[in-house]
């Protein structure tokens, strides 16, 4: 058994918030192995999806360059690939949400599903609706919050980082008072349950380490990182997902070592700063050797989605290794 911030766990591996939207999802990949389950984002009010497409492969060969530059394109494949394993994706579905009615009581459901060893992580969000005030909006993360740790989530997170939603929602963790506006409501409102942020690669040093002192004290753990946002191009040239979805997700194999850089220069900002933090490795987490190098480089769990989806026994191949986790 391992420890996961104060949770005894049997292993430090589990799924990002993306793909558990209900407790059916939950329940499967508990009985899959994965032992760090996280109820995909929710909110105060209801939300549709995107209209489809929502999920694409990505033309390998075009990658490399757009990851590079924030403002690149990306293409997508030109068929399906034969092994989806080790494969990179673009989504776009716009963090939708059920009713609050819904999700707290499929959250009690799904905290009933999982087994001895494993912890339920409820990743929320505050909705930046039209006019909304910086307080209204701290204290609907708040709610989300308050709602989601009375359902039955042992940890919350707070979500401050989708490439594909409005600007205030996608980009808190760029807002460093905010960010530590919204940490210190959310633990509040979470009854002091552990509490993560999930948020973006943050590049220059100087911010990185203002968000890290903001955030201390409040939250407990950042998961590093979530997916960067980049166009996705349909083979003719235009944005694969329509209008006003030029940019989405980028996911999977190809984003790791930026997500792996990114991570480390959370830990050493933290180790530096002896702040009371830790970091869950995200991001290009397709392999056991993967979760190795997030571990290795001093993250303390490592969670994956994109590759969880295309390989549902990515948590058996990992506890067979017995140094992986």
């Amino acid at each position: 058994m391992k420890s996961f911030f104060g949770y005894p766990v049997r292993s430090r591996f589990g799924v990002a918030a993306s793909i558990l939207p209900n407790s059916r999802w939950i329940d499967t990949y508990a009985r899959l192995g994965f032992d760090l389950l996280t109820y995909k984002t929710v909110r105060s009010l209801p939300r549709l999806c995107g209209t489809p497409p929502n999920w694409i492969y990505l033309d390998e060969t075009s990658l490399a360059p757009a990851l590079a530059d924030p403002n690149g394109a990306v293409m997508i494949a030109e068929r399906d690939p034969r092994v989806a394993i080790g494969t990179t994706t673009g989504g776009s579905f716009g963090m939708p949400s059920r009713h609050p009615d819904v999700w707290r009581e499929d959250i009690a459901r799904a905290r009933t599903l999982i087994g001895a060893g494993q912890v339920l992580i409820v990743s929320v969000v505050g909705s930046a609706v039209p006019d909304i005030t910086e307080e209204a909006f701290i204290a609907d993360f708040a709610q989300c919050a308050r709602w989601a740790s009375a359902a039955g989530a042992q940890i919350i997170e707070a979500n401050f980082s989708c490439p594909n939603v409005g600007k205030a929602e996608g980009q808190l963790f760029l807002n460093v008072e905010l960010a530590g506006r919204i940490a210190k409501a959310v633990k509040q409102a979470a009854s002091d349950k552990p509490l993560l942020l999930k948020i973006g690669a943050i590049s220059d040093a100087e911010r990185l380490a203002a968000f890290c002192k903001m955030v201390a004290g409040a939250a407990d753990g950042l998961v590093m990182v979530n997916a960067p946002a980049r166009r996705v191009v349909g083979r003719d040239g235009q944005p694969y997902f329509g209008a006003g979805r030029e940019r989405a997700g980028v996911t999977g194999a190809a984003i790791k070592a930026m997500s792996l850089n990114a991570a480390r220069a959370g830990i050493a900002t933290i180790e530096r700063l002896k702040l009371p933090l830790q970091v869950i490795g995200c991001g290009g987490i397709t392999t056991v050797d993967d979760v190795r190098a997030f571990i290795d480089a001093g993250a303390c769990a490592a969670v994956s989605s994109t590759a969880a989806t295309l390989n549902p026994y990515l948590a058996c191949e990992v506890k067979a290794r017995a140094d992986a986790v």
